[in-house]
């Protein structure tokens, strides 16, 4: 169509300058993305939305331009402000050096793989839509307890869907506060003390607060305790992934991390220990480039594999070995069934 093809012309990027928009363009920009994500508004509300969809266009264009590793792109919340995106998709933001020494930190191994993905190996589930719930705290728990069934018994369990549901709805006496964020470990003492933790498909994620209804008979997977990588460690969290995949909070405040569409992520703003929302590390690995010599500056190529509710395909690439990028490695932790 005629609007898809004006939409993907002002998405190619230019090394040069940022390109001055007519109105029009903006306006069958907007249109179109509307159409692909069936997105309808009041008289009054199209124009703000619209509004806010211009300030975003414009930042991508100029991130773009730039020549980044990472590459942003319009996606479904290209009508929200950033603000309206901390509110309803991230929890709220802690300092994480306030919970340093809760468990004890562990580092397994100083020999690692070259290249860890758990998908391959079928211990992590489908991507999941955390939808306007500040509850990504509860699929991280989810996910890496999820990993952890699977391999226990050499690997030979069946891989479960668990319930972010029951975690939003029952974790509130551990210090959690349902779709208004949470504490990962605090999910997993909730699933030890509580005995287990219910089926995706027999207690299925509704996106708001609600009463608990674990019921026992449902459950799908019990864990015996969990362990933290070492505070701030990179090479900690590596070792950690080759035994399962992580559950991680990050600082993902930044509208970088908002519209992030392919390449490694890094964002040079990114705090280390102002932490607010929660992924699952399920490898890691190296982009293809050419070799650098040993005058050049560090290699960037190397990336964790993290699982999100959007990226590609539901993955981001977030950038390693680059002084614990965004807090990946300062609140690291695993399930032990």
């Amino acid at each position: 169509m005629k609007v898809l093809s004006v939409l993907c012309a002002l998405l190619i990027t230019v090394a040069t300058a940022k390109q001055e928009l007519s109105e029009s363009q903006y306006r069958d920009a907007f249109t179109d993305w509307m159409i692909s994500n069936q997105k309808s508004y009041s008289s009054s509300e199209f124009i703000t939305r619209y509004n806010i969809f211009k300030t975003n266009f414009d930042y991508i264009e100029e991130w773009n331009s730039k020549g980044s590793e990472t590459v942003l792109g319009l996606n479904k919340m290209a009508d929200i402000t950033n603000e309206e995106y901390r509110s309803l998709y991230l929890g709220k933001p802690f300092d994480a050096s306030s919970l340093i020494g809760t468990k004890e930190e562990i580092l397994f191994s100083n020999k690692f793989s070259s290249t860890v993905d758990w998908r391959k190996k079928g211990a992590v589930t489908h991507v999941k839509n955390q939808q306007s719930c500040s509850g990504c705290w509860s699929f991280s728990a989810t996910g890496a307890t999820e990993g952890a069934h699977k391999l226990a018994n050499n690997g030979t369990n069946e891989l479960v869907s668990l319930s972010e549901q029951n975690l939003i709805d029952c974790s509130t006496p551990f210090g959690n506060t349902g779709c208004n964020g949470g504490v990962i470990t605090y999910a997993f003492e909730y699933i030890i003390s509580n005995g287990g933790i219910d089926t995706e498909k027999s207690y299925p994620f509704e996106g708001t607060d609600g009463t608990c209804r674990y019921k026992s008979e449902n459950s799908g997977a019990t864990i015996s305790s969990y362990v933290n990588v070492t505070f701030g460690s990179e090479s900690s969290l590596e070792s950690a992934v080759n035994v399962n995949p992580v559950a991680c909070s990050i600082d993902a405040s930044h509208s970088s991390f908002l519209f992030y569409k392919s390449g490694i992520y890094f964002e040079p703003a990114c705090s280390r220990t102002n932490l607010d929302h929660g992924v699952l590390v399920v490898g890691y690995g190296t982009e293809n480039s050419q070799s650098q010599d040993s005058s050049s500056e560090p290699n960037h190529s190397n990336y964790w594999i993290a699982k999100n509710s959007w990226g590609i395909n539901g993955y981001i690439l977030m950038s390693k070995d680059r002084d614990n990028m965004c807090g990946i490695s300062t609140l690291a932790s695993f399930p032990i069934v």
